[in-house]
């Protein structure tokens, strides 16, 4: 063990924070750490905008179903894939083909500010801040990016709250290692639907002891209906097709059925 890991194993997501401002330049310092994560290609796809201001964060927060704790927040950051740049870099010399329209550019952006959003996250609990994602920022994501003002070949893939805590969950048990680390090749089904049972049942304890999910608290249950649900973010597909990432229909080779 040694800070590092132990910071990354005691992740619990806040949700109540101080009303308590950061030091000045922790901020910044946070996202210089955001900036050393590995980055596809050195692209170094993504742009982070701090909401400050009063009623813009507000808005915001109203877009990503009122979570009280983006209000109490000492910095609301949204972590938005970033093309854009990328674009202007190669029209600055002439560049004419721009590939924003394949699934690997879409990878790319995303991938690049998850790595991002990771390392802020653990460069901010390691001083003793608190953090929560939100997803909800794909709720609405024209609203979101109007906003924002988000050019073209920009989205905002989640938001991430910062502050000093003002509550001390319990963590949330992960999934047993032997239901994610496969060896050699992906795991048979009987084997895995074992490991989830298990699972389960350290879920019911938790979920029973924080109050949550009464009519039935097994995880198989509540991510079984979760995964049956992303539809609810249909908005996000057109959005993001607005926004030029127009993924290319691939006629499939007969063969290949």
């Amino acid at each position: 063990m040694n800070p590092t890991i132990e910071t990354l194993l005691g992740h619990r997501s806040i949700r109540r924070f101080e009303d308590r401002l950061l030091p000045e330049g922790l901020l910044e310092q946070l996202i210089a750490c955001g900036q050393r994560a590995s980055t596809s290609s050195n692209l170094q796809a993504y742009s982070v905008i701090h909401v400050s201001e009063p009623e813009r964060k507000a808005a915001l927060a109203v877009l990503c179903a009122d979570q009280v704790q983006i209000h109490q927040s000492a910095a609301f950051l949204a972590f938005c894939a970033d093309l854009h740049r990328d674009r202007m870099a190669g029209q600055m010399h002439g560049v004419e083909r721009f590939d924003g329209d394949y699934v690997e550019a879409l990878l790319i952006a995303t991938v690049d500010v998850a790595l991002m959003m990771q390392n802020v996250a653990v460069a901010a609990e390691s001083v003793g801040l608190g953090i929560c994602m939100i997803g909800a920022m794909r709720n609405h994501p024209k609203a979101v990016g109007k906003l924002l003002k988000l050019p073209p070949f920009v989205y905002a893939v989640a938001g991430m709250c910062l502050g000093y805590p003002a509550q001390h969950p319990a963590i949330k048990p992960r999934l047993p290692m032997e239901a994610v680390l496969h060896r050699e090749q992906y795991m048979e089904d009987t084997t895995h639907r074992a490991y989830l049972s298990a699972y389960d049942q350290a879920m019911v304890d938790f979920y029973e002891s924080q109050g949550m999910h009464p009519s039935d608290p097994r995880w198989t249950t509540v991510v079984g209906g979760r995964a049956g649900q992303f539809h609810n973010r249909a908005e996000l597909d057109a959005f993001l097709s607005e926004q030029g990432f127009k993924l290319r229909a691939v006629s499939q080779d007969p063969t290949d059925l």
